[in-house]
């Protein structure tokens, strides 16, 4: 049968769009062709039939036509997508079982909906081979296209007709059901409100003949109290036109009364006139009973519902106290925790350094000059690492100062991979997989290797007789899901992952692994700050951070990155001696700083380079000391100061006053409520507390000679 025939015949769409696929395939001389059918959310594209495709394809995979996507291109453009080579391709993006399925070529074109309906779906040729595809090969897959268009329209039509049909033969079905099974009693009357029929069941609660019940006897069977009641209501209204809805008691065929509601609704005909009623009789005489009875409870129910509520309140109030006191006492004990660690921490390293100093102090007084070297080495080794502590702990904060930048972490990797593999020893086996094509991530590079660092010695403590290590980076999708779950946005990210064969971790160490200062290693063999100082940068970068784990299967510590779509920054050089020696003589510097010490120290730095000086206490004296001086070259000012300026805005203030005054802000805190997420402007850069005083004089050297 030619393929125009089963198009307009067959009722099979798998079979349809399979021999499609296997006739363009043939046609153009190719590998592999399949059609892809869009989804109800206008994004989503199946794989809904093909041939030549490896298992799990089709009927299976699902991708997304975003935008600068081939699938993209051709549903929103509405033309075909060619691509003689895809890796010579700039102008789109490919699915990633485009790439594994060694697909080198693709055309395809869209399979237009019926009318007023969006695109089914597109039909696709792929070839293994770089290839060209010629204006004859489009031109024949479009009427390809065209003939399942037309199929899957005739097959929808085909479809709804037949459900449309199904749902009149169920709505009938259910109709006789229901006037067969419904316990109301169905009646009907004309417009002038005359009854014209009548159920059996109404002859058989009554005792009425069908001739009496047709007459007038209805009327009798109505309580006397409310028979009057029900006639008026019932003359309003076929007067009105508007619904009836009435409840009295009927005199049965025993003699007694029941409770009865009825309800009738006008029939319209063509002209919108009423032609009659509907209307059903349903016995509610048990609803009337349970209602007096109800009502008889009432009184009594109320004034139990009072006494209960008060109790309740009181037992919530009393629960509410005793939530209050356990959040209190969990706060107390993290912030206990947390302060014992941090108390613990400083209290060695200010010991070191008060102990050092006493010591310089002692020995001058003696005049051992040449001792003093190593109590300074002493004293500096303890500040740096009082230094570093901070960091940590602004790290698992979340309020660090980052510097991110677009990072190959491929790149990154192989840049500390020979570093890795002398820190662990050769008792462990490092192996490396890295993706190819990698994507690029917004992180801050430093901080990144870092964290790598941190994960591996981690790994390498936790196989003390050796094992394997091994480092991993590849693509992920979160979905909105798991989005939620982890509180990240959905879509792409770069993933890092390390593995070891170690010990493990039971779920409840796993649980608290990124707390601040827990740690499973021997007394002062870990501060506890590794693992929350990674948890902290990473989420505060955009990601987040996962650890499956389990004793005696090892550890794996997956890092999830957000996709940056530009090219990754080249690193930057180290600054080079000759920066490093450069001096600035004649220059004039501002200084704004509320620290009399720090103040002084950077005044010093700038008077050993041979610039003048400026000072201020606030950005106010400040900003009145730049107006009433002449050439200021450099304003170097703390963020957070006093009176009502902060950093930034004395740096706005003063770019004002000096266009292209070149700006230093030094902070001791992550300040991003003041310095904020976007970029700082060219011409003003950030230096964060603690620093070194020569890190600080390189830093205005180049910015003084820039």
């Amino acid at each position: 049968m030619r393929f125009g025939e089963l198009a307009l015949r067959c009722d099979d769409l798998d079979h349809i769009l399979e021999q499609a696929s296997l006739l363009v395939r043939d046609a153009l001389g190719s590998d592999l062709a399949k059609v892809m059918e869009l989804q109800e959310d206008g994004e989503t594209l199946l794989v809904r039939a093909g041939v030549g495709w490896p298992p799990g394809i089709v009927g299976q995979v699902r991708v997304k036509a975003e935008r600068g996507s081939s699938e993209g291109f051709a549903l929103r453009k509405g033309e075909p997508a060619v691509s003689p080579d895809i890796d010579a391709e700039e102008r789109f993006t490919y699915p990633a079982f485009i790439r594994d399925t060694g697909v080198r070529a693709l055309v395809n074109v869209i399979i237009i909906g019926g009318e007023g309906r969006p695109p089914y779906g597109i039909l696709q040729v792929d070839s293994l081979r770089p290839r060209e595809f010629s204006d004859t090969d489009i031109s024949f897959l479009r009427s390809y296209a065209n003939l399942l268009a037309a199929a899957v329209d005739r097959l929808r039509v085909a479809a709804e007709q037949e459900a449309a049909q199904q749902a009149l033969r169920e709505s009938e079905d259910h109709h006789r059901a229901s006037v067969e099974l419904n316990p109301q009693i169905p009646w009907t009357a004309d417009a002038n409100g005359r009854i014209t029929g009548f159920s059996d069941r109404w002859l058989d609660l009554t005792g009425q003949t069908r001739e009496e019940a047709l007459r007038t006897s209805w009327r009798d069977s109505p309580h006397p109290e409310d028979r009057e009641r029900l006639e008026g209501a019932w003359r309003n209204a076929v007067r009105s036109g508007q619904p009836f809805d009435m409840e009295a008691r009927i005199r049965t065929a025993s003699g007694d009364y029941r409770w009865l509601r009825a309800r009738a609704a006008p029939r319209h005909g063509p002209q919108g006139t009423i032609v009659g009623w509907y209307g059903t009789l349903e016995d509610i005489e048990d609803r009337k009973r349970l209602e007096n009875a109800l009502h008889a409870l009432n009184d009594a129910l109320e004034q139990r519902v009072i006494e209960r509520t008060e109790a309740l309140e009181r037992e919530q109030q009393q629960r509410a106290a005793a939530e209050e006191k356990l959040r209190q006492a969990q706060k107390m004990e993290a912030v206990g925790q947390l302060t014992g660690g941090i108390a613990h921490d400083f209290n060695n390293l200010l010991t070191a350094i008060i102990g050092s100093l006493s010591f310089m102090e002692k020995r001058r007084a003696q005049g051992r000059i040449g001792e003093l070297d190593r109590y300074i080495a002493a004293a500096q080794s303890a500040a740096k690492r009082a230094a570093a502590l901070t960091h940590r702990l602004l790290a698992f904060s979340r309020r660090q100062t980052l510097d991110p930048r677009p990072t190959d972490i491929n790149q990154l990797v192989r840049g500390l991979e020979e570093m890795i593999r002398r820190t662990v020893g050769p008792e462990v086996e490092v192996e490396v997989a890295l993706r190819a094509g990698l994507w690029t991530a917004l992180v801050d590079r430093n901080q990144m290797e870092n964290a790598l660092l941190n994960l591996c010695i981690n790994a390498r403590d936790a196989m003390p007789d050796g094992g394997r290590l091994r480092i991993e980076t590849a693509h992920a999708w979160v979905d909105p899901l798991m989005a939620e779950e982890w509180d990240l946005t959905a879509g792409a990210y770069v993933t890092l992952t390390v593995t070891d064969t170690g010990t493990g971790m039971p779920p409840e160490v796993v649980e608290r692994a990124f707390d601040p200062f827990f740690t499973t290693k021997p007394l002062g063999k870990g501060t506890g700050l590794g693992l929350s100082m990674i948890y902290g940068f990473v989420r505060q970068s955009g990601g987040h951070v996962r650890i499956d784990s389990a004793p005696g299967q090892g550890t794996s510590a997956v890092l999830y990155l957000p996709r940056h779509s530009g090219a990754a920054a080249a690193a930057e050089a180290p600054p080079g001696a000759t920066m490093a020696a450069a001096a600035a003589p004649g220059r004039t510097v501002l200084v704004v700083d509320d620290e009399p010490a720090i103040r002084s120290l950077v005044t010093e730095v700038l008077e050993d380079m041979g610039c003048s000086t400026l000072q201020a206490a606030d950005g106010a004296t400040g900003l009145n000391a730049l107006r009433a001086a002449g050439q200021v070259e450099l304003l170097v000012t703390d963020v957070g100061l006093p009176g009502g300026m902060n950093g930034r805005q004395v740096a706005e203030a003063a770019r004002a006053l000096r266009p292209g005054l070149k700006v230093l802000l030094i902070t001791g805190y992550a300040e991003s409520a003041v310095i904020g997420e976007v970029a700082l402007e060219p011409g003003i850069e950030l230096l964060t507390k603690p620093f070194v005083m020569d890190d600080l004089a390189r830093r205005m050297r180049r910015m003084l000679a820039a």
